[in-house]
């Protein structure tokens, strides 16, 4: 048996190998693209030389040597064409098309631009952003690197009469890329957006992930949202939507590892209440506070579970067949088939309380727990904190049997 075979992955999954160049790899962010392909256009077009790469000066006052892929020379107008990964040639591109206008008693002076959207960039769909709704998606620090840059090439180039620079912006494949990413939920409709995070990033990284969070709550509380859901992925949003089926769709937002930085926003914009809607591999990243564990590493995370089935009173067959659990989810059908309702209870209430310590005891949180087919197994919330209750009144799911205790707990 093939080692992708054991794990369950299919000969489709990728080799460890290719899954950490993939992570390694760098690249551009689309308004770097813009700006390295308007700087690279503005010397072809002045100088009739087509750059390899240009010098590219960055909001920090930094420079680094950004890669040109081709020119295409028209009738007064020259498109110069980036990569988003210089490395991988079959990444997609993003092409500038720059245009000018002449004025002959035009002189001296700060040259005006006009920077606009093309094919592939989309419209701003929801208000809560930067860009009025039906605005091209190009943010204002794209802007004001692509407007910097040009500036900077008329203190030593020579423009003549040109008194007027038009910056098109078109990302061939636009569209298809926003059908496979979050660009619907951050308010962005029919393409993707050219904005910024630091020049040379990872891709999928945190600060893109933190600002696609931003985008998303701003949006829901713009709108008028006052309670949001937050989901750890695709699958939980999918199982959380039927759980709270009248919501407006603006109040799911995905949040992958980040609940962190989540339910900080959520607080900072004032959200009435939030609810963390989750499965038992986040949930316990939650439980034990370590939100950036890698999967290999999971096996550790079973260490509380089992610690609470001890406090619980579980049965040793439960304690021993725990230890040999490889995956959370091998953990999670033990303790659907044995019926640990109150284990589920506790795993819950422990995510809440570290989930807490983030954003204050007092703030109204709800943590709901699923299983991978989504059943509402426990769920737990602020207002439970300091009350007195039996476990066994909690909504459980109607296939587990609690384990049996006796009185009332304080919690």
């Amino acid at each position: 048996m093939t080692g992708n075979a054991q794990n369950g992955r299919g000969n489709g999954y990728r080799t460890e190998r290719q899954r950490i160049e993939r992570k390694n790899r760098l690249g551009y962010t689309t308004g770097t693209c813009a700006a390295g392909a308007a700087k690279a256009a503005a010397i072809c077009l002045l100088t009739g030389d087509a750059p390899e790469s240009v010098s590219l000066l960055l909001p920090s006052g930094k420079r680094f040597w950004f890669p040109i892929k081709g020119f295409e020379k028209g009738e007064g107008t020259v498109t110069a064409k980036a990569l988003t990964v210089a490395a991988d040639p079959n990444s997609p591109e993003v092409h500038v098309h720059l245009a000018y206008e002449e004025n002959v008693s035009y002189q001296s002076g700060s040259l005006s631009f006009e920077i606009r959207g093309g094919f592939g960039v989309g419209k701003v769909a929801k208000p809560g952003l930067p860009i009025p709704v039906g605005g091209d998606a190009i943010f204002p620090e794209s802007q004001n690197l692509i407007r910097e840059n040009l500036l900077e090439l008329s203190k030593y180039m020579h423009f003549g009469s040109i008194c007027q620079l038009s910056v098109t912006i078109e990302v061939p494949e636009g569209e298809r890329l926003a059908r496979q990413s979050l660009m619907e939920r951050a308010g962005i409709e029919g393409g993707v957006a050219v904005q910024e995070t630091p020049a040379l990033s990872r891709l999928a990284t945190q600060e893109a992930w933190h600002r696609l969070i931003t985008q998303a709550l701003t949006i829901a509380k713009e709108i008028g949202v006052n309670e949001v859901i937050l989901t750890p992925g695709a699958r939980s949003e999918r199982f959380a939507k039927k759980i709270f089926p009248d919501v407006p769709p603006e109040s799911f937002v995905l949040v992958a590892d980040h609940i962190e930085y989540a339910l900080t926003q959520a607080k900072a914009l004032g959200f009435g209440k939030v609810f963390y809607v989750s499965h038992f591999s986040k949930l316990l990243k939650s439980m034990t506070g370590k939100m950036k564990m890698s999967p290999k590493n999971f096996i550790t995370s079973l260490v509380p579970v089992y610690h609470i089935a001890l406090v619980e009173k579980a049965s040793e067959e439960l304690l021993s067949a725990l230890k040999e659990c490889e995956i959370p989810s091998e953990g999670l059908e033990l303790l659907i088939r044995e019926g640990a309702g109150n284990i589920f209870f506790r795993i819950c209430q422990r995510a809440h309380r570290n989930l807490s310590r983030i954003v204050g005891n007092d703030f109204p949180l709800e943590v709901i727990f699923l299983s991978y087919e989504g059943e509402i197994l426990s769920r737990f919330k602020t207002e439970e904190k300091h009350s007195l209750f039996n476990v066994l009144d909690q909504p459980f799911s109607p296939i587990l049997k609690p384990i049996q205790v006796e009185g009332k707990r304080t919690l």
